[in-house]
């Protein structure tokens, strides 16, 4: 939660890009995954009048009171669903757009994108809450953004380990496979996809290789244009592969978007 001292005042966006300008601010803002101007926005959940409209029936916590704050059991399933509905990103950047706070203090120019990192907001609330297809996070991240850190997360990973991954990896003449999926993780958050497969065919030649690898060198080859590369390593894996869970959404989407053709031994 956020206060403002006073109605508060129009901010140009060129104030708020020196915070990602300078070399210590934007360190520190990329390294909590805030990597562009717009996701300062998407931190948004409900201004001042949303919160008053939400509580106008609840009476105040006060010390002669001490007891409104209940003593029930914590319902884990209500409060995701009260949740929910402030992370829908349609819904929330409506608000967003008509908040009388927002259209005080934040600048138009760095509207307009707001809705796909909402979005990106939601995927990431509803994988750490309830689950989700990680591959279908991976290519929301990858295509539909510039963003590291979700693609980053998406894969297991983050910068702190990404980075011990690399020292690690400069020390050794073939990285050990425990970091593998790190690099793999950061070439990926850098769009760099020849050095992700590669890494991913390595782990392949050491038989370091699951169901889950499997599927994201599949889906990374047809992003790279080697769908023949695909359609043979899904072929040659159809028994594994059609085990895991996701294995239809990944057919239906890369037959979808790039003309692949799932294994015809399907059960």
């Amino acid at each position: 939660m956020m206060g403002i001292n006073g109605p508060g005042h129009k901010v140009k966006d060129e104030e708020i890009r020196q915070l990602w300008s300078n070399a210590d601010s934007g360190a520190d803002l990329r390294r909590i995954g805030i990597e562009v101007p717009q996701q300062l926005g998407a931190l948004f959940v409900m201004d001042g009048d949303e919160i008053n409209r939400i509580t106008r029936d609840v009476p105040p916590l006060i010390d002669n009171y001490p007891k409104r704050l209940s003593d029930a059991p914590w319902d884990e399933s209500a409060n995701l669903e009260f949740a929910a509905t402030y992370m829908e990103p349609a819904s929330v950047t409506e608000r967003f757009l008509r908040s009388p706070l927002i259209n005080r203090i934040w600048p138009e120019a760095l509207s307009k994108s707001m809705q796909s990192l909402f979005a990106v907001r939601e995927t990431r609330f509803l994988s750490e809450t309830v689950g989700s297809n990680r591959l279908a996070e991976l290519d929301l991240f990858l295509r539909g953004t510039r963003l590291r850190v979700p693609v980053l997360e998406a894969l297991g990973s983050d910068e702190l380990r990404l980075a011990i991954a690399q020292r690690v990896a400069r020390e050794t003449e073939s990285p050990p496979p425990e970091v593998v999926p790190d690099l793999i993780a950061g070439a990926l958050a850098r769009r760099d996809f020849n050095d992700a497969i590669r890494l991913l065919e390595s782990q392949k030649d050491r038989s370091a290789f699951g169901v889950r690898e499997t599927l994201l060198l599949t889906y990374l080859y047809c992003l790279n244009a080697n769908v023949d590369k695909a359609e043979a390593l899904a072929a040659a894996n159809s028994a594994l592969i059609n085990k895991d869970s996701s294995a239809d959404w990944v057919w239906k989407k890369l037959e979808t978007d790039f003309g692949f053709h799932p294994p015809t031994n399907r059960e």
